[in-house]
């Protein structure tokens, strides 16, 4: 078989030939033909041509169906086998226009005939034809060839020969159904799903408009259909019922004898007619209807309906008797796995229920495991379990409904269980007194217990009428409670499913006893596992308030910082400006020490966040602890000679190698120099002295000052804490200092210790770290500060500087600070413009803020990198945000290098000596040689 696609036959690829007109009104189709076709008077043969009449002769005599569309507007001349097919529009057919005549299939064959008007042949090949016929709809199957006929030269109409290949293509086609339905139907288990996957199947082989299955009662009284499937041509029946009998006594009555009924036409058909009213009210005018009997029983119908009146195959019954005898056998399997998958079920459960009650210990997961249990084992729609609030040593003297706790559920609301009254409690009494188990097929027909399930009580709100009561009974013979079971249909519990139950009630007073011992204990626990919440609680809530300390410090540094860039670059041009007026030059150096302290604090409010939280990671190397002690000294110096201190260092001679981070130790002996230096009054004496034996290191800080009091040296390390303080706060300070220096010296394996014997005896400070015997190269960038003036040389290197910033007198006062030092600036205030400004003058070094108001300093630094041309420029973030993080953010985003506010002149100084060399470097290669 050829040009077939799926099950449904194709005309060249196209759908399959259909139509709906059915009468010979049509108007007549008028085609592009010459001037000169042939167009008979009379359209009798004997008028015609020689050639032309000897091809009606030829089509007269053969015996497949044949025709002549003659003329422009196609007149029919055909056999005796064509005007079959025609049914009742033969004679009238005879001479009227093809279109007219076959409306339904006009629209589909006239490309066909347009190309043999213009002298082609053509075929078609197993083509599915649905035309009317004698008032019904038929579907055949024809291979069809079109010639042209020629008369005086040109072309005078079409010939057509059709052979119908029905018979084959279904043959055909019903073996490719079954395999189709076969791999269709493998794999489900379900018979709902089974029947609505072979309606479907069906239904778009078939072209049929409705398929389904009603499922007939046990009286065999109605019919019933839960789903279908349509082709959007009719209205689903999913969900009605009617009577059986009303389709027709003779009808039903073949059908119970199990032979399938075929009606092409509700009201010509004398089976049907008397009862079309029937028909009509489900919109059916073709039907075949096909029995599924079992055990000598008819227990369903397979359908297929058609709104009109159709003419149905004896294949395309054979199909639909095929599917139907396939659904049975498919169903009869699913039925008998299914009850082998229900044992299975509920072996499993069984099982699964026991290990249940042997794993637990706690008295709520056992009772809802016995109800879950329970209500499963049993198909009951709903369950309870209740526990007796007294043994069988308390008579039964309160009120039912009060001895009884209900203790879990499943499968209805807690509230419907709550209004059980006492009279409707009385259900209840065979789960208190410990009784036999009661089981009722229809309570509302127990005369004991009809008035428990009347209108508007408790029970009927949840449509009781089968219920099991099974009591749970220790093995001392206390009761301990009892499952109940319900459901709202009649008949739902049997003698075995009691059994079953009463087994699982017999695991549950094993496994409640040793809950009831297990939960006093579990009391105490509970009780633990409280306070252990609560810590936790208060543990996350010390954590979000730390994160959001950090944050806020975070930003608080930020902001302070930006007002401190002005100052400081202010500052330093004064004292360029102005090297020779002393009282400007003493001004100058005032703002700059203030603002060197005031970045300070906030380096140490960061600081001492991060190592609280051990954030900090330290570069670990060998160092030289002279070095720590040098470059310690060289930082407090301004404060040491602000107060005029006499500082006395002994050092060996030798190098102290101890493996820690050099900046870190550097910050630690500073702040204990800093603290000594700040606390001893004016004129005073500091004494630092270092000594190593027995693989540790030993470093003594000692001074003359204001001492402590016994009771603040345990605690001198804490944070926020500081000695007392007059009302100006003349020492300044925010107590973070030595909590940084304790911090940072546990991170070095290390210990400090502070001692002092009194107010006004002076201090003593001791730090010990182990020491190393190897040294390594101490990175560049650790190295201690040297004493030249940065400002002062930068002088002589001229650099194009670009600064963006959006704080005007940052951006001002740091541009006039690099002018004066001989760099050519230039200032913009937001982040487009920096853009195309340095496209066109392409600075060699920009320096950046991160907070702009358009676009921030991370995305223009990625957009400089991404321009070749901005190779060689070098953007160094300015920023108030210090953290670690942001220095490693400002790297990802193409910074080269990272400077806090108020910037470090020194290292500015060294990253433009660095920008020179390299552009020094790059004029002399592209200078010609």
């Amino acid at each position: 078989m050829s040009n077939l696609s799926g099950f449904m036959p194709m005309v060249d690829g196209s759908p399959a030939l259909s139509g709906d007109r059915t009468g010979l009104d049509a108007p007549a189709p008028v085609l592009a033909a010459p001037s000169t076709l042939f167009e008979p008077a009379l359209f009798e043969p004997v008028t015609w041509p020689d050639g032309l009449r000897a091809i009606a002769d030829l089509i007269q005599a053969s015996r497949f169906p044949m025709f002549l569309a003659i003329g422009r507007e196609l007149r029919l001349f055909y056999n005796d086998a064509y005007s079959d097919l025609l049914g009742d529009k033969h004679p009238a057919a005879r001479g009227a226009p093809y279109a007219s005549v076959r409306p339904e299939l006009w629209d589909r064959m006239r490309p066909y005939f347009d190309e043999v008007l213009a002298g082609e042949s053509a075929q078609l090949q197993h083509a599915l034809m649905e035309f009317e016929r004698n008032g019904k709809r038929e579907r055949r199957f024809f291979c069809v060839a079109l010639s042209p006929v020629r008369h005086a030269g040109q072309v005078a109409g079409v010939y057509c020969v059709l052979t119908e290949t029905t018979s084959d293509v279904l043959s055909d086609y019903r073996h490719a159904f079954h395999q189709k339905l076969d791999e269709t139907l493998d794999g489900l288990d379900d018979a709902a799903h089974i029947m609505r996957a072979t309606s479907a199947m069906t239904g778009q082989t078939l072209g049929v408009a409705r398929v389904g299955y009603g499922e007939i009662d046990a009286a065999g009284r109605t019919v019933s259909i839960d789903s279908d499937w349509t082709s959007g041509r009719m209205a689903s029946l999913a969900g009605r019922a009617h009577p059986f009998d009303a389709f027709g006594p003779v009808i039903m009555a073949k059908l119970r004898q199990g032979r399938s009924v075929r009606i092409d036409d509700v009201d010509d058909d004398e089976r049907s007619a008397p009862h079309a009213a029937a028909y009509d009210a489900i919109g059916v005018r073709a039907l075949v209807m096909v029995p599924i009997v079992e055990e000598g029983r008819l227990c369903a119908v397979f359908y297929l309906h058609e709104p009109m009146a159709r003419h149905w195959t004896e294949q395309e019954v054979a199909m639909a008797e095929d599917v139907a005898r396939h659904t049975r056998e498919v169903a009869r399997r699913s039925r008998v796995e299914e009850h082998l998958r229900d044992e299975s079920r509920i072996l499993e459960t069984v099982n699964r229920a026991g290990r249940a009650l042997a794993s637990t210990l706690d008295l709520n997961t056992l009772a809802q495991s016995i109800t879950d249990a329970g209500a499963e084992l049993s198909g009951a729609r709903f369950g309870a379990f209740f526990c007796h609030t007294g043994g069988r040593d308390h008579p039964l003297q309160a009120p039912l409904h009060e001895q009884m706790r209900l203790y879990a559920l499943s499968g209805a609301s807690r509230e419907q269980f709550d209004r059980l009254t006492p009279p409707t409690a009385a259900i209840f009494r065979p789960l208190i007194e410990g009784g036999a188990p009661v089981r009722s097929d229809d309570i509302t027909r127990d005369p004991q217990h009809a008035a428990l399930v009347a209108d508007g009580t408790p029970l009927a709100q949840l449509r009781v009428r089968s219920y099991l009561a099974v009591p749970v009974v220790s093995q001392s013979g206390k009761v301990l409670g009892g499952l109940f079971l319900g459901h709202p249909a009649p008949a739902m519990f049997t003698e075995r499913t009691e059994r079953i139950v009463a087994g699982l009630a017999a695991q549950a007073a094993v496994a409640m006893d040793n809950a009831h011992l297990y939960e006093i204990a579990q009391t105490s626990a509970l009780e633990r596992d409280a306070l252990l919440q609560s810590e936790r609680l208060a543990r996350v809530q010390a954590e979000r308030l730390s994160h959001t300390k950090d944050e806020f410090l975070a930003m608080l540094a930020h902001e302070l910082r930006n007002p401190l860039a002005p100052i400081s670059s202010s500052a330093s041009l004064l004292s360029l400006q102005f090297a020779n007026e002393p009282r400007i030059c003493q001004t100058s150096s005032i703002i700059s020490r203030q603002v060197k302290h005031m970045s300070r604090l906030i380096d140490d409010l960061l600081d001492v966040s991060r190592v609280t939280r051990g954030l900090v990671k330290l570069k670990l190397a060998t160092v030289d602890f002279r070095d720590v002690v040098s470059g310690a000294l060289d930082q407090t110096r301004p404060l040491v000679l602000e107060k005029s201190h006499h500082v006395t260092v002994k050092l060996p001679d030798t190098p102290v190698y101890v493996r820690g981070d050099l900046t870190r130790l550097v910050q630690s002996v500073a702040n204990i120099v800093g603290n000594a230096a700040k606390y001893t009054p004016k004129a005073g004496t500091l004494a630092l002295r270092l000594v190593c034996s027995d693989g540790r290191m030993t470093l003594e800080v000692r001074d003359n000052g204001s001492g402590m009091p016994p009771d603040l040296v345990p605690n001198v390390f804490d944070l926020f804490t500081q000695g007392a303080r007059t009302l100006a706060r003349s020492q300044g300070g925010l107590g973070l200092g030595l909590t940084l220096v304790k911090r940072l010296v546990d991170l070095h394996d290390g210990e400090v210790t502070a001692h002092s014997d009194g107010v006004g005896c002076g201090s003593t400070f001791t730090l010990c770290l182990p020491c190393v015997s190897a040294r390594a190269d101490i990175d560049a960038d650790d190295a201690p500060p040297s004493d030249v003036d940065p400002v002062r040389a930068a002088l002589g290197r001229q650099l194009r500087v670009l600064i963006v910033d959006d704080n005007t007198d940052a951006a001002d006062s740091l541009a006039t600070l690099l002018q004066v030092q001989g760099h050519a600036t230039a200032v913009e205030y937001d982040a487009a413009s920096a853009l195309r400004r340095a496209r066109i003058e392409h600075p060699d070094v920009m320096l950046i803020d991160i907070g702009l108001p358009d676009i921030d300093g991370y995305q223009l630094a990625s957009s400089l990198r991404a321009l070749p041309e901005m190779a060689a420029t070098v953007p160094v973030a300015v920023t108030g945000y210090g953290q670690a993080k942001d220095r490693e953010r400002a790297l990802e985003a193409g910074f080269v290098h990272h400077l806090v506010k108020p910037v470090d002149m020194t290292a500015l100084v060294r990253i433009l000596e660095s920008s020179a060399s390299l552009a020094a470097q790059a004029e002399a290669a592209a200078a010609p040689s």
